[in-house]
């Protein structure tokens, strides 16, 4: 049961990859949805099996293992706003490669989180999973946003800044809801609200604030259209440095 919901993650990387090639060499066909359901529902057995094994406890180190899942699902919806595919294909490269890093570097992903029981916990860990997946979207329209800009040697973006400041809404949102209900279960759990000296409690605190930031750039129209589009876009780094690599262990061979 442990080396199960290891081995379908590897099996949906596999068919990520599959489902990634096919949406790059067919791009105006719909042959990549016959590999990405698939994928996403071996990816989505790992997860459940591995809240299974951990239940009523939360499963520590969860997200890396659930964001291809989430990238892929919402990934689906984001596509739909742009004509051009490129988005879409982004995000299945995105889902892709989290799958590939959760496989090639696992950490205790057996064990469940002390003191969790109860609903704090759970919603501390999927609301916060469901802010990293909007928080990267959003990126990945900006990074469209500005490539285009690019291909058309516009000093302007191409795309205004509507989807990816949508997106930025989403996983504010969503991660407020995240650190409220890591508030109350540490409250419950362990008598303080905050512990400023726990490194996951600081950096989920310099994420919230580089996203109020930028939320402060476009209600206020500080900056330019293009100096936001980058700031937003530099939002990638700061989930995956903060937030992503510090869920990751050592480096294990793929079989």
């Amino acid at each position: 049961m442990l080396l199960l919901s290891h081995s379908l993650l590897k099996v949906a990387a596999v068919l990520y990859f599959f489902s990634c090639w096919a949406s790059i060499v067919f791009p105006r066909r719909c042959w990549y949805a016959l590999l990405l359901v698939p994928a996403l529902a071996t990816n989505a057995a790992a997860v459940v099996l591995r809240y299974y094994l951990a239940w009523p406890m939360l499963p520590m180190y969860l997200t890396p293992v659930a964001l291809p899942f989430l990238l892929g699902t919402m990934g689906v919806f984001a596509g739909k706003q742009d004509p051009s595919g490129e988005i879409r294909r982004g995000l299945l490269a995105l889902s892709l490669g989290t799958a590939l890093v959760a496989v090639l570097f696992p950490k205790d992903f057996y064990l469940p989180f002390v003191k969790s029981q109860g609903l704090w916990p759970h919603l501390f860990l999927i609301f916060g999973a469901l802010g990293r997946t909007c928080f990267l979207i959003s990126a990945a329209w900006a990074l469209l946003s500005l490539f285009s800009t690019a291909q058309a040697k516009s000093q302007r973006p191409t795309l205004n800044d509507h989807h990816y400041f949508r997106w930025a809404v989403w996983g504010f949102a969503f991660w407020t809801l995240s650190m409220f209900a890591g508030e109350l279960w540490a409250y419950r759990g362990w008598g303080t609200p905050v512990v400023w000296d726990d490194p996951a409690i600081t950096v989920g605190i310099a994420t919230w604030f580089f996203y109020v930031c930028l939320l402060h750039l476009k209600l206020t129209g500080t900056w330019t259209l293009r100096s936001r589009t980058k700031f937003a876009a530099l939002g990638a780094l700061v989930v995956l440095g903060l937030n992503y690599l510090p869920e990751l262990g050592p480096f294990r061979w793929l079989w």
